[in-house]
């Protein structure tokens, strides 16, 4: 399932982030989107969902490097910010058309 010698390709992952588009949810748990595309956002507001996962990721470096946490602690909560950036990235790419 796209998955090959070589792994995960761009255009698996982008057919996978699209058709997770219409199972986002809101903060009261119903859709997030209007348009099952998300097209119903701004590229603006993508760019904002970008930025406000890697906030969250850079709080998690933060608190590892100050000594709140460790990195073994957080590891699997930074892979997740991480994941989520990555997704939210590729989903602005493809709402500006960028393949």
């Amino acid at each position: 399932m796209g998955y090959g010698t070589d792994g995960l390709t761009f255009n698996v992952l982008r057919s996978a982030n699209v058709a997770r588009l219409p199972e986002f949810k809101n903060a009261q748990g119903g859709p997030a989107h209007s348009r099952p595309d998300g097209s119903d956002w701004s590229l603006g507001e993508w760019v904002c969902a970008v930025a406000g996962e890697l906030g969250e990721a850079a709080n998690l470096v933060k608190k590892i490097r100050r000594g709140d946490v460790t990195l073994g602690d957080a590891r699997e909560a930074l892979a997740e910010e991480f994941a989520d950036v990555v997704i939210y990235l590729d989903i602005l790419a493809y709402q500006a058309g960028i393949n």
